[in-house]
């Protein structure tokens, strides 16, 4: 199909997207679950104007690249060791449980082997997209449940290198030993290609991004990222595994960069219209037999999913944590699966471990449980309270919310001679303080000394990550008069509960600040005419006097 066909019916299926989109804001739900219910209305189960080909097949692939390149830039091994235990036994618990239980159950039902190890693999995994969606907009991401739930995940995401790994192999040989030599070699191409992409990340991209940023041209610095993205995914296919699997690992990898931030606000614009894409497409791909009887088997096995995993995760959150409050809560949040359930059923299917029948059965499940997530994610709260209420009073003592560290912070924008003072205050006081600035050699200066961030603030995407919603206060020091408007404005949005303290250059700029939702303004034309005054009166004393 050539190029110019192939484009009304994506152009009509990212309407449909918008359209589902739409409507599922309008009733409270995630745009996520309109673009899977577009699909599915789409589909061969709907009307059947769209049916799944290789053209859009590899489009919405690129999609999930894109998507995964980004979570992988929301990882690092800093953050990981920084949760500790309930990253390392919660979530491996909570992915070895899940497997194993679906494993046995798939078994009993007379599903081969390596169907059934793939089953589990797939069902393990939760939705990073939804989860992370849905707790940033209810303010939820720094709390308690919200940081073990972002742990688990983390782990999770870890874990589908040597998951996608295995699948592919099991495809290729059922003979232990000829698996185990297809396991070494393909996890030799990848180690090799993380090698490749930590050179390339090392010695030539901070140059090339260096001069992007000092360019001042925001069209360069996306382009970039885009070509960072999708090389990666392009060279992992070329490689001879998931095209996914390249671009999450090209995340990981650039995670520890000082553009991680940037880079992934500049990405995440073009992703957005693949990650719709994707999501829509996959409806397309599910095509549900119009039989009662096989509906309602697949919402019991969608309904049985949900349940499992969530009593599985609470069980390994409430292990490794000891707060059964949180342990409840975070079962919730990760019990539905997620996009990494399609690429590990995708990549089965393609290998010949999934016959379709399984590969549809998996796909339908995947998709009511993401349609309910969201619901279920908001619910978490009142569901565990209701729960903790029905317990002997003899039982409650486990419901003592546990200490956890305290993530709040000073967010300090624009690292100037105003920004170094605010900063230097802040070490003076000991109170912690996180900084971002747009400046790549003052961020390449001082990241060894500083908890500093390469960022446009203006972006909102930046300020999400930085952790907006659960700072102490953020203080805006750019000079700009414009993007110091803008930043307030998006943190009044983000974040409409922290304090803003915003730098004026101009007098005349000062009411902008205050209606944009600064609480705070310093008025530099004010203040240095009340400092001049002050070097006035104490540089001749006896005249003033005098007068």
């Amino acid at each position: 199909m050539g190029g110019w066909e192939l484009l009304p019916r994506i152009v009509g299926l990212l309407a449909a997207a918008v359209a589902g989109g739409l409507l599922a804001r309008r009733l409270g739900q995630n745009v996520i679950v309109g673009y899977l219910l577009a699909g599915l209305v789409l589909g061969p189960t709907g009307v059947g104007l769209v049916r799944p080909d290789e053209d859009v097949s590899v489009l919405s692939e690129l999609g999930v690249a894109l998507l995964l390149f980004s979570i992988g830039l929301e990882f690092s091994f800093a953050r990981l060791r920084q949760l500790g235990r309930v990253a390392a036994v919660g979530g491996s618990v909570q992915l070895v449980l899940t497997t194993a239980v679906v494993f046995l159950v798939a078994r009993v039902f007379g599903v081969a082997a390596p169907a059934a190890l793939a089953l589990g693999l797939a069902i393990g995994m939760s939705s990073t997209a939804v989860v992370l969606r849905e707790l940033t907009d209810r303010a939820q991401l720094d709390s308690v449940h919200g940081r073990i739930a972002i742990a688990i995940l983390l782990l999770q995401d870890v874990a589908v290198i040597p998951i996608l790994i295995l699948t592919d192999a099991l495809g290729h040989s059922l003979e232990p030993g000829a698996m185990l030599v297809n396991v070494a070699v393909r996890s030799g191409l990848v180690v090799l290609f993380i090698l490749a992409a930590w050179l390339l990340a090392t010695f030539v991209l901070p140059r090339v991004l260096t001069r992007a940023a000092l360019s001042r041209s925001r069209d360069i610095p996306v382009v970039i990222a885009a070509c960072m993205a999708i090389g990666a995914a392009w060279g992992a296919h070329e490689l001879g595994f998931s095209p996914s699997l390249g671009a999450f690992v090209a995340g990981i990898v650039l995670a520890a960069s000082p553009f991680a931030t940037q880079i992934r606000a500049d990405v995440t614009p073009l992703g957005a219209i693949f990650v719709t894409l994707f999501f829509a497409s996959v409806g397309t791909a599910v095509a549900l037999p119009l039989s009662g009887w096989y509906l309602l088997t697949v919402a019991a096995v969608a309904a049985a999913v949900l349940l499992a995993k969530a009593l599985i995760a609470t069980l390994a959150v409430y292990v490794a944590e000891g707060s059964l409050r949180y342990a409840l809560m975070t079962g919730l949040v990760v019990a539905a699966v997620g996009e990494f359930t399609f690429v590990i059923g995708a990549t089965a299917h393609r290998s010949g471990i999934l016959p379709t029948p399984l590969y549809q059965g998996i796909l339908a499940v995947a998709l009511i449980t993401l349609i309910v997530s969201p619901a279920i994610i908001g619910a978490a709260p009142a569901w565990a309270t209701l729960l903790l209420r029905r317990l002997p009073r003899s039982a409650r003592a486990a419901v003592a919310p546990t200490q956890s560290k305290d993530w709040r912070r000073v967010l300090v924008i624009g690292f100037g001679p105003a920004g170094r003072a605010v900063v230097d205050a802040l070490r003076t006081a000991d109170l912690p303080f996180a900084v971002l600035e747009t400046n790549p050699t003052t961020v390449a200066e001082n990241r060894l000394q500083l908890p500093i961030e390469l960022g446009d603030a203006t972006q909102p995407e930046v300020l999400q990550h930085a952790g907006v919603g659960a700072a102490i206060a953020v203080v805006v020091t750019v000079p700009d008069p414009t993007a110091c408007r803008l930043i307030v404005g998006a943190v009044q949005e983000l974040a409409p509960g922290v304090p803003i303290l915003a730098r004026s250059r101009y007098h005349q700029y000062a009411a902008d600040l205050r209606r944009a939702g600064a609480d705070r303004i310093v008025d530099e034309e004010e203040t240095v005419g009340i400092q001049l005054a002050r070097e006035v009166m104490a540089l001749s004393p006896p005249r003033v006097a005098a007068l």
